[in-house]
Formats: C-alpha cells, structure tokens, sequence
C-alpha cells in the first residue's frame, strides 16, 4: 500500500530551493495550475520521503482577497497531491511549486484532475529517453567533420 501521510518531510520551504526551482525548473500548464518541476541529484534527495520529491503550494492574493479562499484551494491541492503523488516515477528526487492560476475557486474533482495531469506529465518526460534522430548538429556549418574542413 502507498503511504498516504503528507509530513514536513515533503514540503518544499528552503529560500535557496525556491529560487533555484524558479530559476532552473521546467514548467507545465494546465488549466488550473502553472507548475514548476525541477529534477534534483540523488544525493540532495537524502532523507526525504516520497521518494524524494517535495511539494510547494502558492495562491495569489491577487485573485483571492479572502484568506479562508487561497487556505481553502492549498488544502485541495496538498490532498490531491498526497493521495495520487504515487503516479510519480520510483526513486524520482524532484521538486515541485504549483501555482494556482484559475480565475475561480475550483471544486476537489478539478483541482485533483489537473494534479494527475501534471504527475503523469512528468512522469512521462522523466521516462522518456533522449532521442538522438532529434539532436542539433554537432557543427553550425552542418557538417560532420570534427577538423572542420570541408570535403
């Protein structure tokens, strides 16, 4: 059985993470959220349950002015993140911010809908392997000589 618990061990709350995740994080869009996911090193994965990655909830005050709204809206993302966070690749060390971005306050059934999108989004470019047809050329010229001469 999964482990449904949601400990501190899996919020994301460090400044230093935050930024780095902003600065150096992925992103992808959906209709309730703007997410932003970063792959960390093993090593920095160290103890943290759920296989590493951690979790990070952000309302605007902008577009909910009452506090009991942006509370309430994190509490339905924070669950639907616990209960279907196993969608996640095994061993996978991420980090993950989601941005609420939709316009009105969502029910749970939308909100977890959009949560599974996003993890099984990841989950599929995390699994995807590089493809090497799709590379650029190794030479701006196009060529293929590595000394640069032309035949």
């Amino acid at each position: 059985m999964a482990d449904l618990t949601y400990p501190k061990s899996v919020r994301l709350h460090h400044r230093k993470a935050f930024q780095t995740l902003l600065d150096k994080g992925s992103t992808h869009y959906n209709a309730v959220f703007k997410v932003y996911w970063l792959r960390r090193e093993a090593e920095s994965a160290e103890g943290c349950d759920a296989g590493g990655c951690r979790f990070a909830v952000s309302v605007p005050k902008r577009s909910f002015k009452r506090a009991v709204k942006r509370n309430l809206l994190k509490r339905r993302t924070r669950e639907a993140i616990r209960l279907n966070r196993s969608l996640l690749p095994e061993g996978l060390a991420a980090d993950f911010l989601f941005f609420y971005r939709a316009p009105e306050v969502c029910d749970y059934a939308a909100v977890e809908k959009a949560v599974m999108e996003t993890f099984e989004a990841v989950a599929a470019k995390v699994a995807a392997p590089a493809d090497p047809d799709t590379e650029t050329p190794l030479f701006v010229d196009g060529s293929d000589n590595q000394d640069g001469s032309h035949e």
